[in-house]
């Protein structure tokens, strides 16, 4: 079904049949103590974007941990309207939208924001490549200076930083390492966090640059990339091949 996942049609169809709430990959508790490490503090109430949120309790889960300055945004309407009723006190966090065009937000408007397998989604595109870059230049713009993405994927680092790194209208340093699932032990998730430099001045580039690698918390592989490599060497593989091991990835779920 995977080659519908650029049909706006077939997402709204889904949750309209969808019972439950479902997190793809992990939940919020999998990730938490990593998590925490990569946000700043709650007391500073940062204001973070979590695209393509779905149906999922991960949007929830990250209020109910203290960050409440939150936006959740999917172009279903379906989604969006499920989970102001399921959720009422937070009503206004949920707003339809499409990650692609986020007309509606302003350049420089987030500290963070989390991506939590809508890349693998936007891989899926029947033009997967350029519909992922676009995804990665929406959420750079709508960053400030010194924000940060944080990308947990079914791919794999090497097929997920390129997006960011390579992108020539993106700016990013970034670091990666893969983390074990608490679903399953032989499946593993990639996570990427990228830095935003474009706005910063020089000392805050500098400071930035300065924080990576970062030592992930959780990390069961630790890998060690900076978005000048990544610059220089572009993206791995076909298009066909990043989705035959996203659909490999999602069979083991």
């Amino acid at each position: 079904m995977s080659e519908r996942y650029g049909d706006h049609d077939y997402w709204n169809e889904r949750y309209e049949l969808s019972d439950s709430p479902f997190d793809w990959m992990c939940s919020y508790d999998d990730l938490a103590s990593t998590l925490r490490a990569l946000l700043p503090g709650a007391d500073t109430m940062p204001s973070i974007l979590v695209v393509g949120c779905g149906d999922a309790p991960f949007s929830v889960d990250l209020v109910l941990d203290g960050f409440r300055n939150t936006l959740n945004v999917d172009y279903s309407e379906v989604v969006i309207e499920k989970q102001k009723i399921r959720y009422p006190w937070l009503e206004k966090h949920f707003k339809v939208m499409d990650c692609l065009n986020m007309n509606e937000i302003e350049d420089n408007t987030f500290d963070v924001v989390i991506d939590k397998s809508l890349i693998d989604t936007c891989m899926c595109y029947v033009n997967g490549y350029d519909t992922t870059m676009k995804l990665y230049c929406e959420i750079c713009r709508v960053l400030k200076p010194g924000g940060r993405l944080i990308t947990i994927s079914l791919h794999r680092e090497i097929e997920v930083l390129p997006f960011g790194c390579d992108n020539p209208a993106c700016s990013f340093v970034a670091s990666s390492c893969t983390l074990a699932s608490a679903r399953k032990n032989d499946t593993c998730h990639s996570l990427c966090v990228f830095d935003k430099l474009d706005g910063c001045d020089v000392g805050t580039v500098a400071f930035l640059s300065s924080q990576h690698p970062i030592e992930f918390i959780n990390a069961r592989e630790y890998s060690e990339h900076d978005w000048q490599r990544w610059g220089r060497e572009g993206a791995s593989g076909s298009i066909d091949e990043l989705l035959a091991s996203f659909n490999n990835a999602l069979e083991v779920l």
